[in-house]
């Protein structure tokens, strides 16, 4: 539920991968926003085994044997469950915890407050929770924390030993430092707005026996709310917008690489699969008569296209007017927008030239991005950046409105340090360029972009009508 302007009236499109999203209630009464897996239309038999990438090939081929999972009949919630086992000579390896069951949705909407999952021990005891990776530049792997299921322990079990674990995706989150860069100091963890591939359901060092689970529910609390929405009449523009109408607004327009790279050596790419975006000035647009052209793979939130521009005191929210298409994906599509931030009075003077990769990088833009902006390329110099996650119909002209106080602080140092370990609120004055990366799901095809417009408006309500995700206040 994305607030979006479309031929004068806002539109509320699906939420990505979740059918027949439920009406969102903010009282404490769980409402189901989809099932996740209940194994009702899936072949009865094994299912994929709990594997890890770097076991040796023999403990490859005891998977099965070690960590099996299987549909099987059972008709206490449908006509089929999964069962899963677990022997005690499961290589553990370095993690603590393996992946058992991929639950399926590669982004959540912000309603997405908590995993609701029944389970039956048959015999021994498990240790779970669900989680996954996130974004490139937030807390690498984020978990609910471990809960405990035994073979005769009553707790909330039903007379048939059946039980409801809920595994909440805000609270007394988990990460590790598995690739641990900006976010490495972060005062606060997130998952659902990070979220960068389908959700895992986990099984901890120490479990053993055999379980059976069902009905994988993702549900809502009222923790996190629905996109804010907004009237056309409601938002006053603030400030000029960059509209691409004119052949130097071109020049306005950068890539950059967020990742580690040795301008030193010949021009080379971090990744192979991280070649920078293609951009361009085209004749084509919704309101204007050109736009923005950005065509790029998901490269797990490193390597974004930005546009520089300046905010003016007085707005509280971004309007971007742009068509995402994307070949596979589906009804949506998914875009990731990072702001960049400088303290006020010094944004019109941010050394972004100083970023630059060398000429005989430049002469080869299929490798070369305009700006190098890793943490070890811009020590000393005062900036930071913040976050906010979006899904936009697949395809279709639509007019995002981002309110400031939906973005979190992901990063800042030197001045604007207290912006990320206070978690302080996005002002508008502090802005001198917004980014934007399709997320690393998406990157079998490349994802085009067009942008006709970007401006700065007042948005009515108070910042804390405008959140939508789960925000934690540090500290609190």
């Amino acid at each position: 539920m994305n607030c979006i302007l479309k031929n004068g009236r806002f539109l509320l499109p699906a939420i990505l991968l979740l059918a027949a999203l439920a009406e969102t209630c903010l009282a404490a009464e769980p409402q189901v926003l989809g099932v996740l897996r209940d194994f009702e239309r899936e072949s009865p038999g094994p299912l994929k085994p709990i594997v890890y990438h770097n076991w040796t090939p023999e403990q490859v081929a005891n998977a099965n044997r070690t960590g099996g999972l299987e549909v099987v009949a059972d008709r206490s919630f449908g006509s089929q469950c999964c069962r899963v086992s677990v022997t005690p000579d499961l290589p553990w390896g370095p993690k603590g915890k393996l992946v058992a069951l991929n639950l399926g949705p590669d982004y959540l909407p912000p309603e997405a407050d908590a995993v609701r999952v029944r389970v039956k021990v048959l015999r021994g005891e498990f240790h779970l929770t669900v989680g996954s990776p996130t974004v490139y530049f937030g807390h690498s792997d984020v978990s609910s924390p471990l809960q405990t299921v035994s073979a005769g322990a009553k707790g909330n079990a039903d007379e048939s030993g059946w039980r409801t674990l809920e595994f909440s995706l805000h609270q007394d989150l988990q990460r590790n430092f598995r690739r641990a860069r900006f976010g490495r100091t972060s005062p606060v963890i997130y998952y659902t707005r990070w979220i960068q591939e389908p959700m895992y359901l986990y099984v901890g060092k120490g479990s053993q026996g055999e379980l059976l689970l069902d009905q994988v529910e993702l549900i809502s609390r009222g923790e996190g709310r629905p996109y804010p929405t907004f009237q056309a009449d409601e938002l006053q523009p603030v400030g000029e917008p960059v509209d691409f109408e004119q052949p130097a607004d071109r020049e306005l327009a950068f890539s950059f690489l967020q990742d580690p790279i040795d301008l030193t050596r010949p021009p080379y790419l971090a990744r192979p699969t991280w070649p920078p975006p293609k951009i361009e000035r085209v004749a084509d647009g919704e309101t204007g008569k050109f736009s923005l052209a950005i065509e790029q793979h998901g490269t797990e939130e490193v390597a974004f296209a930005g546009v520089k521009l300046l905010g003016p005191p007085a707005a509280n929210g971004l309007t971007v007017q742009l068509k995402a298409t994307h070949p596979s994906i589906g009804p949506t599509v998914a875009l990731d927008f990072i702001v960049y931030v400088a303290p006020s009075a010094e944004r019109a003077a941010f050394p972004w030239e100083r970023y630059a990769p060398p000429a005989a990088w430049q002469k080869q833009p299929e490798i070369a991005y305009t700006y190098y902006l890793s943490e070890e390329a811009t020590p000393g110099v005062a900036y930071g950046f913040y976050h906010l996650r979006r899904s936009v119909p697949n395809g279709e002209w639509t007019t995002l409105v981002l309110p400031l106080a939906d973005f979190i602080c992901a990063y800042g140092q030197e001045d604007c340090q207290p912006m990320f370990q206070q978690q302080q609120l996005l002002a508008s004055d502090t802005i001198m360029a917004l980014g934007v990366v399709t997320p690393f799901r998406q990157r079998r095809s490349p994802t085009k972009i067009l942008i006709d417009h970007i401006g700065f408006v007042q948005a009515p309500g108070s910042p804390a009508e405008h959140v939508s995700f789960p925000q934690t206040p540090v500290g609190k």
